[in-house]
């Protein structure tokens, strides 16, 4: 809650201060040319804020899914040797009621 609050004071500020400034700056920087490249660079810096934050999504759920694969394929080995101790009879009965030590 409170970088929410953070965040409102800072955008909040920023709005105030340009709304001051507007009344400071000479006319030839309040001209359509100058909105149009303060336009351009907010759309570029916007595109490129987009792209690094889906990258570092696709990042995390790449890491998640190696993760989850990992951990199922070890349930499945653990499932496998039970089996296999199980065909042993019952000789391996303590060795199959032991937890593995993860």
């Amino acid at each position: 809650m409170a970088i929410g609050w953070i965040a409102f004071a800072c955008v909040f500020g920023g709005a105030l201060l340009g709304m001051f400034l507007r009344g400071v700056l000479p006319e030839h920087h309040l001209s359509q040319d100058s909105k149009d490249v303060v336009k351009l660079g907010m759309g570029l810096l916007g595109t490129t804020a987009a792209l690094v934050l889906g990258l570092l999504i696709a990042s995390a759920k790449s890491s998640f899914d190696t993760q989850n694969t990992e951990v199922k394929q070890a349930a499945a080995n653990i499932v496998l040797l039970d089996r296999a101790l199980a065909q042993y009879g019952p000789e391996t009965k303590d060795a199959r009621g032991r937890t593995p030590a993860i």
